[in-house]
């Protein structure tokens, strides 16, 4: 009788059906003809639940960043965007708008001018090819501190109890909602060095309001240790990038 009836099974693997969705493999069950309007539905539908979980924790970020993250941990992840596409998409729109719009130029040129330039002609070749690296990579490299942050927020809130891959989910989220922070400042007219220093205050005091309520720490505890976590995480990356990057810039030169 199930043989006689199309609609009973999965047109991909055959299974007998009992719901929108085949237990067996997923595929949802299309009854209709492809059309026009079943198209744009079905991108409407896309566009409408990515924009869901993206805008409710966008604010839930802000409101209970303790609660997305221990939410996500613990399975009921529905409501949210996942915390790697999150981190994903603001750091591809934090790139678009630092890169595009010349700040990343502007902040290296304003190093430039606070940095002597060395009498050693290979080693201001090896900073620009460096920093061209840095730039045309500026999301990818965004990503990759992720894990060294993660690394000293476990040292730092081990009492916390979460292993090292719950730190990097926590991380993800908030690295990328102080991504966010700092994007406003770029519309004002300001100094760039200024600009700098506002982004990492901003950040910091994102991070320490993050970790206050994760963590369960006093503010002043959780300031200095955010700030020892940057400072330890950026000196880590950096070495780490500067041991692998030092043999690709050279033969990029090459």
């Amino acid at each position: 009788m199930e043989d006689q009836v199309d609609i009973l099974r999965c047109k991909s693997c055959a299974a007998t059906l009992s719901g929108i969705y085949c237990g067996q493999c997923g595929q949802k069950v299309i009854q209709r003809r492809i059309t026009m309007r079943a198209i744009f539905d079905d991108i409407f539908s896309q566009i409408s639940n990515v924009d869901k979980g993206l805008i409710y924790t966008f604010f839930m970020l802000f409101k209970k960043p303790d609660q997305v993250v221990l939410d996500y941990l613990a399975g009921k992840t529905i409501k949210y965007s996942s915390p790697f596409k999150y981190l994903v998409f603001w750091t591809a729109v934090s790139a678009l708008i630092y890169i595009g719009f010349g700040f990343y130029d502007q902040q290296i040129a304003g190093m430039d001018n606070l940095m002597q330039s060395s009498e050693d002609q290979k080693v201001n070749e090896f900073t620009t090819l460096y920093n061209d690296l840095m730039k045309q990579n500026f999301q990818l490299f965004s990503i990759l501190y992720i894990p060294f942050f993660a690394i000293f927020t476990r040292v730092f809130f081990k009492k916390s109890g979460l292993n090292y891959a719950e730190h990097l989910v926590a991380n993800a989220y908030f690295s990328a909602q102080a991504s966010i922070v700092f994007m406003p400042l770029l519309l004002f007219n300001l100094n760039m060095d200024l600009i700098t220093t506002l982004s990492m205050l901003s950040m910091t005091l994102y991070y320490t309001y993050a970790s206050h309520k994760l963590f369960k720490q006093g503010w002043l505890a959780a300031f200095f240790k955010v700030v020892m976590i940057y400072l330890l995480s950026i000196f880590l990356f950096g070495l780490v990038a500067a041991i692998v990057l030092i043999p690709i810039v050279f033969l990029q030169k090459q």
